[in-house]
């Protein structure tokens, strides 16, 4: 039987502040504020991950929600880079979001009161809506897009 090796030259970083592309995976199109850097007699492009562009500037709003569906937040003109939602609710009403559509007790995405979600990885840029299961609920919410 054949010993388990790699398909490819995957290296270790050098640098836990950059990470270069190829052979990681990464894209290996130069991307801003890339530099040059020499490792393992291979040149790479890397890319700061400290970029200011990366990082979120939160926007923190609420919103009464009651048994009607609204729409709390229009799609970004850029991109969201993180998107976070709590019940903040005082009594037992439940939340439901919905992603590009009208909000309805069907929705895939329910807040029981206290529930966090957080969004910062692959994060939603639909048109949001929300309904509660009654009136007088109150929805926290976070967002943030790139700048530019």
């Amino acid at each position: 039987m054949e010993p388990v090796s790699y398909l490819s030259d995957r290296l270790p970083w050098s640098a836990p502040q950059t990470i270069g592309p190829a052979p990681h995976n990464l894209p290996s199109r130069p991307q801003p504020g890339s530099t040059t850097q020499q490792n393992v007699s291979i040149t790479t492009e890397t890319l700061n991950t400290r970029e200011t562009y990366r990082y979120s500037n939160l926007v923190d709003l609420n919103v009464t929600v009651g048994t009607t569906s609204f729409k709390f937040l229009d799609a970004p003109i850029g991109k969201r880079n993180q998107l976070g939602f709590r019940n903040a609710s005082s009594g037992t009403q439940v939340i439901y979001i919905g992603f590009g559509r009208e909000a309805t007790t069907t929705n895939w995405l329910a807040l029981s009161v206290g529930t966090v979600v957080l969004f910062d990885a692959v994060v939603p840029q639909d048109d949001l809506y929300c309904v509660a299961s009654a009136a007088g609920a109150v929805l926290a919410y976070v967002y943030s897009t790139f700048p530019g």
